[in-house]
This record gives structure tokens, C-alpha cells and sequence, in this order.
């Protein structure tokens, strides 16, 4: 019997295991892949990724070799743009542009050292539970096939936006809306990377850029769900369909596979429940637009590793989620209803292309540097919006 069983040792699982086990607790971390291995991401973190990891004690000099620093994000819609800056008390917040790769293994790497125990090549097949239906663990297989039963006081699901602890806990939700197919690739061979990211909006789909370690270019896209094609033809018709992007990739070269997720997003009933917890992506996301999936995966670790030392850990979670994320679910929400309304976020982009400081507070809004609930005021919406 170990304390903890964490399933999927990307960012959420891994930092949730460091915490853990620096708290003196028997830890087993589990990974289906082999670190390091791909990950369809558009590898953009808000600045908050910072403080998350100096908290499961990962200075910033432990892994700024796999990230590079980003002033921000442009977001352009037809001619219009705006680019969307951090800051908080301190002054202004760099963003980071990340080798998923490199970042996640060295996430894996530091909770081994920390004294978890990391299973790689290693499916969930089950879930265990007791007599009165308690998570108890889970039956794994590893690459040979052989299975093995790990009991657990505790088990925390952090196996992305395809979750099978969600599904096997019968907790997972179809996404109903937005419902879009992302693909993602890295380009090479680009004369000049700029220092912040990218994100051009068409008609129904949308190309993000960002820079990464090694003078790549992540060039992720959201595209209509289910519409004709194949992978590649879509893609690269998405990036002809913007000619900003066209010109921005022209004499480039792709040097990955063209890796795709659909649909963009994860729904599930309960992020909690009588022996288990559900972190990062596996706990349920909307398309976050302009990138802060990474932050959110690490502080809901340490939410979730938090809440297993107080007597109720299902509603200790809950409540700190609710504290942490309620304000910016809703402001997520509001992004998503402008790209679907094309004409009012061109309107917007012109608006806070002529207002830096609003769009200043938007941003850091949009990136965890102030309160999300700052985007709401009245004064905010009305500054922006009139003419």
C-alpha cells in the first residue's frame, strides 16, 4: 500500500508528484509513453508557470534551458491587431515559449528525485476500489502485458484531455461547443524568430505561433471540427488561408510530424470524489485561446496534493478550484463567445489596439497576473468597447 498513485507524469502529474513526496509521502508515478516524447501543445505558458514551479522547488534556473522568454502574444483578426502583455504588482511578466519535450521530462526526472517511484511504459487498465466503492488503487500493465495491482490510499488522474481514469470513474462529458480539431507541427529554417508569440483569426479557424528552445516555431491551429480533408491538406490550407502566417513560414521548413487532438477541450462531471482526484486537462478545460493550460496543470497539482492533507480532501479541492479558476473559466468563456462572434472581436482588437493600458489589463487577466474578475468591471467592458 503506497500514499499516492498518480496516473500520466506530464505537468500536472509529475508536479503534483513532487509535492507529495516532498511532504514525506510513498508516491508512484505512472506514464503510458517513454520520456521524452511528443506532445500536441501549443507549447505557450503564461507567466504564472514561474511561481507554480519555484513552489515544488524548480527555480527558474532548473529549467529555462528548455523555454524560451516571450515579451507576449499578438493577436491579429483580419487587419486589425493588438498585442496582448502581462504585469502584475511587480511590473511587466515575461511568458514562455516551451520544449514540451525537455520540460516534461525534466518535471518527470525531478519528481524521481524528489522519492517518487516513476512507472514509464505503463497503462491504467482498471481502477480498484473497496467495499463501499472507495478508489483504492489500480491494475496497470506494462509494455509486456504483465499486470500488476498497486493499492493506494489516495489516486490522482492527470492523463490529459483523453483521460481513462475519467472515463473508467464514469465521470467524463462529451465536449458540445466549441468543438474544434487541433494540429499541431514545429518549423525550422526561419531567418528570424520574433520574441512573442502569434495568433491569427480566420473565418472559423485560428493559427497560433510560438517560438521554442532550439530556433523552432510552434505552429499550432484550431480548425472546424469534422469538416473534409486530410491532415496535412488542412493544415496547410489553414496556414495559406491567412497570408500573414503564409509569409511569416514562407522559405520554412517543417521539421515534425504533424501531430493533431480533437476536440480541442474536456468536460467531466466531478473533478473529486471518495478516494480520487482529477488534475490538469483530465479535470476538464475549454479552449483556452491564448495559452495558460500549463499554469492551470501546476496549480491544480498543488491544489489537489494540498487537499489530501486536510480531513476532507474532495471538498477541500473543490473549493480551492473553485477559488483558483471560477473567475477565469468565466472570462474563458467570454473569449470563446467573441471568436464566435468575428465582427465584434475585430471591433475589439481595433479598440484595444488604440487602448494599450486596456488591453494591458486584459492580458494580464487572460494570463493569471491579476484577477480575472478585473476583466469584468463595467469600466473595463465600457472603456473597451465604446467608440
Amino acid at each position: 500500500m503506497i500514499d499516492l498513485l498518480v496516473i500520466g507524469a506530464g505537468p500536472a502529474g509529475s508536479v503534483a508528484a513532487i509535492h507529495a513526496a516532498r511532504d514525506g509521502m510513498r508516491v508512484t508515478l505512472v506514464e503510458r509513453f517513454h520520456h521524452p516524447r511528443p506532445k500536441a501543445c501549443a507549447e505557450y505558458a503564461s507567466p504564472r508557470i514561474a511561481e507554480e514551479l519555484a513552489r515544488a522547488g524548480l527555480p527558474l534556473a532548473a529549467w529555462r534551458e528548455t523555454a524560451v522568454p516571450l515579451d507576449g502574444m499578438r493577436i491579429v483578426v483580419d487587419e486589425a491587431g493588438f498585442d496582448v502583455r502581462y504585469a502584475d504588482r511587480r511590473g511587466a511578466r515575461t511568458a514562455w515559449g516551451l520544449d514540451r519535450r525537455a520540460f516534461d521530462a525534466l518535471l518527470a526526472a525531478e519528481a524521481q528525485r524528489a522519492g517518487a517511484t516513476l512507472l514509464e511504459g505503463t497503462s491504467l487498465v482498471e481502477l480498484t476500489r473497496d467495499e463501499d466503492g472507495r478508489v483504492r488503487g489500480a491494475v496497470l500493465a506494462g509494455a509486456d502485458g504483465r499486470r500488476r495491482t498497486i493499492s493506494a490510499d489516495h489516486l490522482i488522474g492527470a492523463d490529459g484531455a483523453r483521460s481513462r481514469v475519467a472515463r473508467l470513474l464514469g465521470v467524463e462529458r462529451p465536449v458540445r461547443a466549441p468543438r474544434r480539431l487541433g494540429l499541431v507541427a514545429h518549423y525550422t529554417g526561419l531567418p528570424e524568430l520574433q520574441r512573442s508569440g502569434e495568433m491569427h483569426v480566420g473565418r472559423g479557424w485560428y493559427v497560433g505561433l510560438a517560438p521554442t528552445p532550439g530556433g523552432e516555431l510552434n505552429v499550432g491551429m484550431a480548425l472546424p471540427f469534422g469538416a473534409p480533408g486530410g491532415t496535412k491538406a488542412r493544415f496547410e490550407a489553414a496556414i495559406a488561408g491567412l497570408p500573414a502566417v503564409a509569409q511569416r513560414l514562407d522559405g520554412a521548413r517543417r521539421c515534425s510530424p504533424i501531430r493533431g487532438a480533437a476536440p480541442i477541450g474536456h468536460r467531466v462531471a466531478e473533478v473529486a470524489g471518495e478516494g480520487w482526484m482529477l488534475i490538469g486537462d483530465a479535470a476538464g478545460f475549454i479552449d483556452p485561446f491564448t495559452g495558460e493550460g500549463i499554469y492551470r496543470a501546476l496549480r491544480s497539482a498543488r491544489a489537489a496534493t494540498r487537499a489530501l492533507h486536510s480531513a476532507d480532501p474532495t471538498a477541500s479541492y473543490r473549493a480551492e478550484r473553485r477559488a483558483a479558476f471560477g473567475s477565469k473559466d468565466a472570462l474563458t468563456w467570454l473569449v470563446q463567445g467573441m471568436l464566435a462572434a468575428r465582427p465584434l472581436l475585430g471591433y475589439v482588437a481595433r479598440r484595444l489596439n488604440e487602448r494599450p493600458a486596456m488591453a494591458l489589463r486584459l492580458g494580464s487577466a487572460l494570463g493569471d497576473c491579476r484577477p480575472a474578475s478585473d476583466a469584468f468591471s463595467p469600466r473595463l467592458l465600457a472603456s473597451v468597447l465604446r467608440p
